[in-house]
C-alpha cells in the first residue's frame, strides 16, 4: 500500500509539471470529457449494472482498485462487485461535489463526496457518504480509471448498520 502511495505522489509531481503545459481551454475539455466517464460510472452503479461501470476501468497490471482497505485487481474487482451486488436490493449514489485537478494533458484526478444510499437484502436500509477518488489516464483515445479507492466515512457506523442481526 505503500509503496501504491509513493508511486501516486510520484505521477502526480511528474504531472503537474506537464499540467502546466495545458491550456485552460484545453483543461476544461479534458475534465468535461473525463467527467462524463465518471458519471456514466455512478450512473451504471445506481442501475445496478456493476460490471457495465467497471468497463470505464483499466485491465492494465499497474491499475489499481482500492476499497474496503484491499487493493484489487479489476478481476478481483469484478469478482467482489458480482458477490456483492447480489445482495443489493436498492442502490442509489448522489455525487456532492465534484472536484477534480488536470495532472496532464491524458491524466486527470477526481476526490468525490457520494452521498450513498444502500438497501440490502434482509437489513434496513442505510444512507452515508463515501468518498471516491480516482486518477483517470487517457488511453487510446478513451478515459479509463488506472487508480480508484473509495472510503466509508464513519467506518464502524456503516459495518454496525450493514451487519445482518441475529
Amino acid at each position: 500500500m505503500r509503496q501504491l502511495s509513493i508511486l501516486i505522489l510520484f505521477m502526480m509531481q511528474i504531472s503537474s509539471a506537464n499540467a502546466s503545459n495545458v491550456s485552460e481551454a484545453e483543461k476544461r475539455q479534458i475534465i468535461q470529457t473525463a467527467s462524463l466517464v465518471v458519471t456514466k460510472i455512478f450512473e451504471a452503479s445506481n442501475n445496478k449494472q456493476y460490471l457495465q461501470g467497471l468497463d470505464y476501468y483499466s485491465d492494465d497490471d499497474n491499475a489499481y482498485f482500492v476499497s474496503d482497505g484491499v487493493v484489487n485487481s479489476l478481476d478481483d474487482l469484478k469478482k467482489s462487485y458480482v458477490i456483492a451486488g447480489a445482495a443489493v436490493e436498492d442502490l442509489h449514489n448522489e455525487i456532492l461535489q465534484w472536484n477534480s485537478k488536470v495532472l496532464s494533458a491524458d491524466l486527470i484526478s477526481f476526490t468525490l463526496p457520494v452521498k450513498l444510499r444502500l438497501k440490502l437484502k434482509g437489513i434496513p436500509e442505510y444512507t452515508g457518504q463515501i468518498i471516491w477518488s480516482a486518477i483517470l489516464q487517457k488511453v487510446e483515445g478513451k478515459w479509463l480509471v488506472v487508480q480508484s479507492h473509495e472510503s466509508w466515512l464513519n467506518a464502524a457506523e456503516v459495518a454496525k448498520a450493514l451487519t445482518p442481526k441475529s
